[in-house]
Formats: structure tokens, sequence, C-alpha cells
């Protein structure tokens, strides 16, 4: 697959038209080394966004877009979108995971000049979001968790991610055709159902998948970064998992977002996992699935200000 740099900057540029919003960018680099991508809109308290699986920062442009009296701040974690690859390499083993999961946060406010923060997160951004509020605690205002996070208990796992996990199958990316009806059969099986059918995930969003998928190498390094975390036959490795005790470190008020139709884990999920937190409220999204945001935009955006500015 090559690289295009250029096609993925035309893609995204319509990604953000579409919602009336130009960010700004810049590249900063990490106390472990490499640059990181950062978009910017907005001005007031300051929120780092963390993405999910093989996508970017601009995943989160409408949601981004809605909450512009904060500093809203969308991070292409390393390896995805146009940031660059975990400079330490591969993450072949879970604690190089869970270390950098530890860290990253931190190491990007550093880099940003900022002291403290407010955190959105979702999905695979979850475990880094959680993970860092546990483990830096003074860098963490409030925390907002759209729907499941990697390290709460999963209801199934999508064959998509069992697959991945094969061995070998890192180097196929290079190899699929990706195209838009591939990735809305991708994104419907990994609870994006409901935004694919009503068209609530846009067709400037499919393409921006698409080229993130076709045109950047997120895909092939999001594999390679993280391959213990699901096996093929026994799904999700149950060391991921977040211990009492590491929730328990996460002083921060958090506000859990979650649809009650994420395939990742639903309600009976949900409300055994949130309870674990010292200071957490869930708030079920009736009908919404694993991007809570997309499905029902409106509703995450007065319950994320109202909780950011209580």
């Amino acid at each position: 697959m090559t690289r295009d740099v250029s096609r993925f900057r035309d893609a995204e540029a319509r990604l953000w038209r579409s919602v009336g919003v130009t960010p700004t960018e810049r590249f900063v680099e990490l106390r472990s080394g490499g640059n990181v991508r950062v978009q910017e809109i907005g001005s007031g308290p300051s929120v780092l966004f963390v993405h999910g699986v093989s996508v970017a920062g601009s995943t989160w442009c409408g949601l981004a877009a809605a909450l512009s009296d904060f500093h809203c701040i969308l991070l292409d974690r390393p390896g995805c979108g146009l940031s660059d690859p975990n400079p330490t390499g591969q993450l072949t083993n879970l604690s190089a995971v869970l270390a950098s999961a530890d860290d990253l946060i931190r190491d990007v406010l550093d880099a940003l000049e900022i002291g403290r923060a407010n955190i959105a997160a979702t999905s695979y951004g979850g475990l880094f979001a959680l993970r860092g509020a546990a483990a830096h605690p003074d860098r963490v205002d409030r925390l907002v968790e759209y729907s499941w996070p990697m390290g709460a208990p999963m209801s199934r796992i999508a064959m998509s991610m069992r697959m991945a996990a094969l061995p070998g199958m890192q180097a196929l990316p290079a190899k699929l055709p990706v195209t838009p009806r591939v990735v809305k059969a991708m994104l419907s099986g990994v609870g994006l159902k409901r935004a694919i059918r009503t068209g609530t995930f846009t067709d400037e969003m499919v393409d921006w998948t698409v080229s993130v998928m076709r045109d950047t190498d997120t895909l092939a390094n999001d594999m390679r970064a993280s391959p213990t975390l699901v096996t093929p036959i026994r799904g999700l490795n149950r060391d991921v998992l977040l211990s009492d005790e590491t929730l328990a470190k996460v002083e921060s008020p958090a506000l859990f977002l979650w649809g009650d139709e994420d395939t990742n884990g639903g309600e009976d999920v949900a409300r055994e996992f949130v309870p674990r937190f010292p200071n957490a409220h869930l708030e079920m999204i009736r009908e919404a699935g694993h991007a809570p945001w997309i499905d029902e935009l409106d509703l995450c955006v007065s319950a994320t200000r109202e909780f950011l500015t209580a």
C-alpha cells in the first residue's frame, strides 16, 4: 500500500469543511522520542481527545466543532494519522503496551506545555485515558469516556479483531482493497451499525476513514503495536482488564456516555464496570452504539459541556 499524505490531507480537509471548522495543526516531540500531530480548535479549558483503534484525531471533528467553548486538542496517537510510530518500535508484549498507555497522556501534555487537562476518550483510547489518569492523577481534571473502553470486560469480540490477532496478519493491510463498501461493513461489525444505516456517519466520514486506512500506515502500525491485546481463540487478553487497584487510583471525576447497543459491551457491562471507580457517573444512551457522539451528537455535546463546567 502506497502512503499518500496529500490524498489523506484532502479527505481530511473535506471532513472538516463538512462541520464548518478549520483546525490548526502542530507537531510536538514526546519525551520518549518521535513526533505526534495534534489539531486544535476553540478556546477555554483544555480537553485532550484520544481516539480508538485504526483511526486518527479527526474522528472527533463533529463533537469538537460543537465544543468550541473549550480548547479541543485532537491527538493522532503514535503510529496513527500523521504521527510517527512508537519510537521503541513494535510493542510486542503486553507490559510494553500498558507502560505506553500509562505515560502517553502525561507525555503529550508535557510536549504541549499544559499542566492539567480534561481528557475525552473512546475504545482503545480509553485504555490510555484510564491508565494515564491512574498513573498521573495530577495531570487530569475531568475524564469523559464515550462508550466501552479497552480495559473493561467485553460481551463479544468482533471477528475482524480475532482475525487481526492471527500470526502473519500484521502484513495483510497492505494487500487488502480498501473501499467505502469494505469500510462500511467493517464499521458496522465493530459497533457503528446504526451510524452507517442512518447516515450520521456521513459520506465525508466514510471517505476520510477509507483514506486513513489506504493512505497512511495507521492500520498496520496499530496492528504491529498491540498484538497481545486480543487472541484468536480466547479473545480479549484478560491481563488487559483494569484491576480494582488501578481504578481506585483514578481520582478525577469521570463521566461515561455509554451506548446501550455497543457490541463490545452494552448496559450489563457498563453497570458492572463504572461503579468500580471512586467518582464516576454513568449515562446510558439509548439505541446508540460504539460511537455515541456520532449516533447522538447533541446529547453528547450537552452532557459533556455540563459535566466539564460543573
